[in-house]
């Protein structure tokens, strides 16, 4: 399974149909590098298998031997995702394929516990999404007789612009590979070297919990409701922290409603929808949703100068609201803090130590003391990366305005680089700050596909051209 395998070896699958004459040719195919094997990789795998009609070679490149599915949409594997059923199917043509998926796997499994009566509106744990993610994956591997896959534990270090318009991947292996096309998979991970403690064999009795979004709220209930903890604090820089979904879903309120393309009109328009919706009794969750649908086109439409006043006054509070918690977690969080166990304080972390935190809040200094320590922190999509800052380096992608990630169009493609070339695509979180909400699973597979349609169509053009006859060719294999 591509989810786990031994670090320092390399897994090649081949079809078992696949002829020898297709064997011999894998140095001439088409070949395509995905760097990451989360969510955003293996969705991106799944869509080039569907939609890339020719043979063509795939490797995808991570060095963790276990993929937590759950990192490119914020969450952990191991909680309850915050999106409903309804909007968790891999197939952009069939958004019932995930329901369908849940009610075969309960017929067949009669001691999983699910309600097929009212299944779409279910929040399902990450476990049994990675399972329907992995099993869309090998029936679209198994379906493609002419494709080669290679997954490789390598770190990429660098892309650099090959020959041919060719791109040239570099690992910490010391391999230099040529590929064709380039997918950016890389989403969102745990900040490197944070300082997190492990939690005492015995429990804890303070925690402190650094972050206050989807994942870090998931840790604090996790470690009161395991016993790993009689007290935990969340230490947030904006002391939002996440809203709760409607308890039934909730489709778009303002479908037809046009909103202003300022940054201020756009939020006080929101502000009294929402305030109008609640008072009607429909809920400002719609209101969200449909104001989501128009987000892209708003964001295109606002200055430079806007933008950096959004990031720095109002994405706190928007995606507060935007990433919403189950009403079942909303309910326990809320709970655990009337009762005092868990406290949310407002301030930056400056440092970590082992037995507590030196916070910085906007009146003074404070030392926190806690046994453990866990850092949930999210580091932004690109900026902290060194392989986006190496990339971006080379010419061949552009940062954001804002820092938040790279510039590409709507399928993913990177442009406005001073090198920008076909076939470099940064899919998922890496653009958010040219594509909204392109972190959310059904954008994420709808960008893949538009992605992989687009190879399709520049793969098919470049078949009427002879490949170089130099292609991938791994210097590891078993």
């Amino acid at each position: 399974m591509p989810g786990s395998f031994g670090k320092g070896r390399t897994m090649t699958l081949l079809s078992p149909h696949i002829s020898n004459s297709q064997n011999e040719d894998v140095g001439r195919i088409a070949k395509i590098a995905i760097v990451g094997r989360g969510f955003s990789g293996i969705m991106t795998a799944i869509a080039l298998l569907r939609h890339v009609e020719g043979p063509f070679h795939l490797v995808l490149f991570d060095p963790r031997p276990k993929i937590d599915i759950g990192e490119a949409l914020r969450q952990s594997s191991t909680s309850v995702l915050t999106s409903r059923v309804r909007d968790l199917s891999v197939d952009r043509a069939d958004p019932a394929d995930f329901r369908r998926w849940l009610q075969e796997e309960a017929e067949d499994d009669h001691n999983r516990a699910i309600d097929t009566e009212e299944i779409d509106d279910l929040f399902v744990p990450g476990e049994i999404f990675r399972t329907y993610v992995y099993d869309r994956f090998s029936k679209a591997l198994t379906k493609r007789i002419d494709v080669v896959i290679q997954f490789l534990p390598d770190r990429v270090t660098s892309i650099e612009q090959g020959e041919g318009g060719a791109f040239s991947v570099l690992t910490d292996a010391g391999q230099n590979a040529r590929f064709d096309a380039v997918f950016l998979c890389t989403g969102y991970g745990l900040r490197e070297g944070s300082g997190t403690s492990a939690v005492p064999s015995g429990g804890a009795h303070r925690a402190i919990v650094i972050g206050a979004g989807i994942q870090a709220v998931d840790k604090a209930l996790t470690l009161l409701d395991g016993g790993e903890a009689s007290q935990v604090t969340l230490i947030s820089e904006s002391g939002f922290l996440p809203q709760s979904h409607a308890s039934k879903a909730q489709g778009s309120l303002l479908a037809a409603q046009a909103i202003p393309r300022t940054l201020r009109g756009a939020f006080r328009f929101l502000r009294q929808a929402a305030m109008s919706a609640d008072s009607q009794g429909l809920g400002w969750q719609g209101i969200m949703n449909g104001f989501r649908l128009q987000a892209r086109e708003l964001w295109h439409d606002l200055t430079p100068d806007e933008r950096r006043r959004f990031k720095r006054h109002v994405q706190a509070v928007y995606d507060s609201h935007r990433n919403r918690l189950p009403p079942e977690h909303y309910q326990r969080l809320h709970r655990a803090i009337d009762e005092g166990t868990l406290a949310v304080k407002r301030g930056r972390v400056d440092r970590i130590a082992i037995n507590g935190v030196l916070v910085s809040t906007s009146a003074d200094f404070e030392v926190m003391a806690a046994d453990v320590v866990i850092d949930c922190r999210l580091r932004s999509a690109g900026t902290e990366s060194a392989l986006i800052r190496a990339i971006v380096e080379a010419g061949l992608a552009t940062s954001d305005e804002l820092g938040i990630g790279i510039i590409v169009d709507e399928c993913g493609q990177t442009k406005d680089a001073p090198k920008s070339r076909r076939g470099l695509f940064a899919i998922g979180p890496l653009g958010l700050g040219s594509v909204p909400d392109v972190d959310l699973v059904p954008q994420i597979v709808e960008q893949s596909c538009l992605a992989a349609a687009s190879v399709n169509a520049w793969l098919a053009d470049q078949a009427r051209e002879p490949l170089p006859a130099k292609g991938f060719s791994p210097q590891r294999q078993t």
